[in-house]
């Protein structure tokens, strides 16, 4: 493959649009955490790749040195090494593909495709274990106790209750199969709201890692810490208030992880 502008490689792409490279970047993010897949150092070059690889949709072909050199704030920055290691490790889980170009009988700047997502979880693997403990779906039922048990005593309407407007599909469909109501749904959906409207300007500068900041896997990260938290027997006296926390907790370890 010839070197070249990251335009000439263009055709490389896999996503449609930007939206498209994020939520697959999101899935992606999920599973390395749970799965602890990268360190914190390497996880922080996989995420600069991606702000590189936003102008053509999940592909990049600055040179490592540029890369490494803008993740350096301060006194604190990845080494080259570091970057290398996270490329093997995303090769392996088919993350990212890498080409090898040549110009004029020399080889030229690597060029990094992201691959779709495509689920790399296994039935024993392990969750992410930090302040908040995220879960795997299949870890996630409706539980037998009061609070938890109103999905039984209303036959809800997936295809139609669950849709309420400027609420993703995915969050209001899990809070509504725990048997809260569509009132209670936008309650939880405002705490989620509010607390990101502050990040509005900071999520605008890196819009290529919106994935990282998305409010829909937010909620839906916060509201299953909720429900495991209820499950064990947490004393919880205001569940808005307490969901709030648990949001904000989340978001100001991605951020932090963000920005280091």
């Amino acid at each position: 493959m010839k070197s070249g502008h990251v335009s000439n490689f263009q055709q490389l792409s896999k996503f449609n649009t930007l939206k498209d490279f994020n939520t697959s970047m999101e899935q992606w993010y999920l599973d390395i955490h749970q799965q602890k897949l990268l360190t914190k150092s390497e996880l922080i070059a996989l995420k600069r790749l991606v702000r590189f690889s936003a102008s053509v949709f999940g592909v990049c072909n600055a040179k490592i040195g540029t890369i490494v050199a803008a993740t350096h704030n301060g006194n604190f920055g990845i080494s080259r090494s570091t970057f290398k290691r996270m490329l093997l490790k995303v090769q392996e889980i088919n993350l990212i593909t890498i080409h090898h170009t040549f110009n004029n009988g020399k080889q030229g700047h690597s060029v990094y495709v992201f691959n779709c997502y495509q689920s790399t979880k296994e039935s024993n693997s392990d969750p992410l274990q930090d302040s908040i403990e995220p879960l795997q779906q299949e870890q996630i039922e409706p539980a037998e106790t009061i609070n938890l048990s109103k999905a039984n005593k209303h036959n809800i309407d997936i295809r139609k209750d669950n849709v309420i407007k400027g609420i993703p599909i995915e969050f209001s469909s899990l809070v509504m199969t725990y048997g809260y109501t569509p009132r209670e749904t936008i309650e939880f959906w405002k705490c989620v709201r509010n607390l990101t409207q502050h990040y509005n300007e900071f999520i605008e500068d890196y819009v290529d890692y919106y994935a990282g900041l998305d409010k829909c896997w937010l909620g839906i990260r916060t509201f299953k810490q909720c429900i495991v938290n209820m499950k064990l027997g947490y004393n919880i006296r205001n569940i808005y208030g307490y969901f709030y926390k648990i949001c904000e907790q989340i978001l100001n370890a991605e951020w932090k992880m963000l920005i280091a």
